[in-house]
């Protein structure tokens, strides 16, 4: 049961689900960096990372507020936390190659798209329609 979005709800939608599939490919970059020396930037794009978690950390205010009485989405939202809680594993860590690498590549990154799937699942009805 979906409910129709108004133009700016759904541009909303629409710029969020496409800023967590940059911010899957973000990562994908970050572990690639990890040992292909060719991935120069790996250190900046996990910087830019952090910043759109923060991003969609307010984002998740609107959406919450927006999809109020929807418990899935609710639900899925506060599933962030998760992934905010393994950003911050992080704090501290950057100069430390190896256990930076350990904490994106096992933690973070898994974290993030098992985030970001039910995510999907549960606003990408309402892109469809």
């Amino acid at each position: 049961m979906t409910t129709k979005l108004d133009e700016k709800q759904y541009e909303l939608v629409s710029q969020y689900v496409g800023m967590l599939d940059t911010i899957e490919e973000a990562l994908k970059y970050v572990e690639a960096s990890f040992t292909d020396l060719s991935k120069t930037e790996g250190d900046r794009v996990l910087s830019d990372v952090f910043m759109a978690i923060g991003q969609i950390s307010e984002s998740n205010l609107l959406l919450k507020e927006m999809f109020d009485g929807r418990k899935d989405i609710q639900k899925a939202l506060t599933g962030f936390d998760t992934v905010t809680d393994q950003a911050w594993k992080l704090d501290g860590q950057l100069d430390n190659n190896t256990v930076k690498q350990s904490i994106v590549q096992e933690e973070l990154s898994p974290a993030f798209s098992t985030w970001k799937a039910s995510i999907d699942n549960e606003l990408n009805p309402y892109l469809t329609n």
